[in-house]
């Protein structure tokens, strides 16, 4: 994936139907539920056993950068069933671990969580599906719109946090009462700075 540079100011960059991203490309990633064997316990291996679920099957992801902050934008197509208890949610991954099963004990992974429920992105460590640990404030910060069945959502954090030139994507759908370990994953997508 194309990382762009912007002389824009974090508030444009921020938003995610600024004109900033107009022009920048996109790419479109495949995402693939995290294994089932690979949750955190029985009881989430018994009860998803016959359910579906990472139903989300392709982001679309454009990044920026300023001079010191990563902003990321990710599209996808909403579910049109109505959340109830879970809300729709996306993460930012950095890192050099298993993005598959969501990082593990011995190689954590770093997550910059968005969902629809929050004012504010969280920094997350990841040990796996399901086991994951609020950082303190790591100046990550987002900004989301649902258009026409459609999420737009801006995660933006220090360009510092990048661990090597990769990242990876999570999507989580709500209406799906996917949460945890239960959601969509991309594989590792290296960024090429411009």
């Amino acid at each position: 994936m194309k990382l762009a540079k912007s002389e824009q100011d974090r508030e444009t960059l921020i938003d995610p139907s600024s004109k900033a991203w107009e022009g920048t490309p996109a790419q479109a990633l495949s995402l693939s539920p995290v294994p089932l064997e690979a949750q955190p316990n029985e009881y989430i291996r018994a009860s998803w056993a016959t359910r579906s679920y990472g139903k989300t099957g392709e982001v679309s992801a454009t990044a920026l950068a300023d001079n010191d902050r990563l902003y990321v934008r990710l599209q996808w197509e909403d579910d049109p069933a109505p959340n109830e208890e879970f809300p729709d949610a996306a993460a930012l991954v950095l890192g050099n671990g298993d993005l598959g099963t969501l990082g593990s004990s011995e190689q954590p992974l770093s997550l910059w969580y968005w969902a629809a429920d929050r004012d504010e992105p969280l920094s997350l460590t990841a040990s796996g599906p399901g086991v994951f640990a609020r950082n303190g404030d790591n100046g990550i910060s987002g900004a989301a719109d649902l258009s026409n069945g459609r999420w737009s959502v801006v995660i933006a954090g220090p360009l510092a946090a990048l661990a090597g030139d990769q990242l990876g994507v999570v999507v989580w759908n709500g209406s799906n009462q996917e949460r945890a370990g239960l959601a969509a994953v991309s594989s590792w997508v290296a960024l090429e700075k411009e």
